[in-house]
């Protein structure tokens, strides 16, 4: 968010209604747009959630401070919030809302035999819905989406353009899935028979439960049998690889290229940083975090925060990771000491040899 102007100029007593949240200072005073405290220019409004941000702000033009208490100061109107990042979300809900997509069926769309559209349906161009899928109240179905056979969606879902959604899903209300997102493909199952790999045929299927969203690119595979579950409110982001048969747990954070392996199971609010991969049947307990980059190969209990490759808990790999940077001072000490050793040796064996 560099800069954007707002389509009519606020008073700072609005805006404080809208984040919920306490205007100190000229209630009246406009703000003309929002933008990151680096760019701001006079009228601007800054979210500011940590001490840098709010520190170039107040150093900036801008004429008022979203923050909290902790970071306000005098210099400029501030609104005081518990949390500046969600305060922004309010104020982008608010302001911002997306255009409405009038409901129509598309003449070019496939539509299968024995398929429930629900009201307010929208179904894009060149759309694909095959037999016996329901599409609940309010959903839109971009153009290219392809959607298999008896397949479920809940109300007020979001289907973008060139997702692939396979046979027998299960998904939720208010999903988003993003585009070229697949759902539903068959689980890397195979088993070698002496000469070859023979598949091992995926006959589950995959849930996804209300107010997931899932990233651009996203690949979501079908259990062998049963079910991959992603839990209610779990937000996934893009080029991530979930394996057959996973259980991810409600109000989940999975970042960009995080890959699950088979049957991973995932607690209730984990959060999983950027290309963090975990192997197969590994259990993560509630709350656990793990940073970016992190290969998990065994159990982490609940509200743990692990680290490195393999993970291991955060204090132990920080202090791993500044003994490193001692490394090399210490392998040349170790070399200066191995030679003052082998000269005291020749030392020692010269005047051993003299006194014979």
């Amino acid at each position: 968010m560099a800069r954007t102007t707002l389509s009519t100029p606020l008073p700072l007593a609005r805006v404080a209604a809208i984040v919920q949240g306490e205007l100190t200072g000229d209630p009246s005073a406009l703000v003309f747009g929002i933008s990151e405290p680096e760019t701001a220019q006079e009228g601007d409004l800054v979210f500011a959630w940590t001490k840098k941000a709010a520190e170039l702000a107040f150093c900036s033009p801008a004429v008022a401070l979203v923050t909290t208490r902790k970071f306000a100061r005098p210099e400029k109107p501030c609104i005081l919030v518990n949390d500046a990042k969600l305060a922004l979300a309010l104020f982008l809900e608010a302001l911002f809302k997306p255009a409405p997509i009038t409901p129509r069926i598309s003449p070019t769309a496939v539509i299968g035999e024995k398929v429930r559209l629900g009201e307010g349906v929208f179904v894009g161009d060149y759309a694909v819905i095959g037999d016996g899928t329901e599409i609940g109240d309010g959903t839109v179905i971009h153009p290219h989406v392809c959607i298999g056979r008896n397949v479920r969606i809940g109300t007020n879902c979001c289907i973008y353009p060139h997702a692939v959604i396979y046979d027998g899903a299960v998904i939720g209300n208010r999903v988003s899935i993003h585009a070229g997102a697949v759902i539903g493909k068959e689980g890397f199952g195979f088993v070698w028979d002496g000469k070859q790999y023979r598949r091992i045929p995926q006959i589950g299927t995959v849930v996804i439960e209300d107010d997931v969203e899932i990233g651009a690119l996203t690949c979501i595979d079908r259990a062998t049998f049963g079910e991959t579950h992603i839990g209610k409110g779990t937000k996934i982001d893009n080029l991530v690889q979930i394996a057959h048969n996973c259980v991810v747990g409600t109000h989940c954070a999975l970042a960009g290229q995080v890959g699950l392996a088979g049957s991973v199971q995932l607690g209730n609010g984990v959060l999983l940083g950027g290309q963090v991969g975990i192997a197969d049947h590994v259990r993560v307990g509630d709350g656990v975090a793990l940073l970016a980059k992190s290969g998990l190969m065994d159990n982490a209990p609940p509200n743990t925060q692990w680290a490195g490759y393999p993970a291991r808990p955060r204090m132990q790999w920080l202090r791993t990771e500044a003994a490193l940077s001692d490394l090399p001072d210490a392998l040349k000490l170790l070399r200066q000491l191995a030679q003052r050793v082998t000269e005291l040796e020749r030392a020692l064996k010269e005047r051993e040899e003299k006194q014979k």
